[in-house]
């Protein structure tokens, strides 16, 4: 094997490797964009409905919700008001 061949071979081996590693970026790319995606669907809100019965539900339901929050943290907070206003 002379030089002239074994530069040839590294130089096609150089092109080769060029290639599998765009092949590889373009994997990652495509496996990039249906990571955006499904992360997408995952955190996109869930439709809301608002039609009818249902709708009327959902907002007495959290109306409800809203008040049992706002109880519970004023028992909390008298509680642990009480704590620290305890007279000796």
């Amino acid at each position: 094997m002379n030089k002239a061949e074994t530069i040839a071979g590294q130089i096609d081996a150089l092109a080769a490797l060029r290639a599998e590693k765009e092949q590889v970026k373009a994997r990652i790319n495509v496996s990039g964009q249906e990571i955006g995606k499904i992360t997408q669907q995952i955190l996109s809100p869930v439709p809301a409905a608002t039609s009818g019965i249902v709708g009327i539900g959902s907002l007495v339901s959290n109306g409800i919700a809203v008040y049992q929050g706002i109880r519970l943290g004023t028992r909390i907070l008298r509680s642990v008001l009480s704590i620290f206003h305890r007279r000796k």
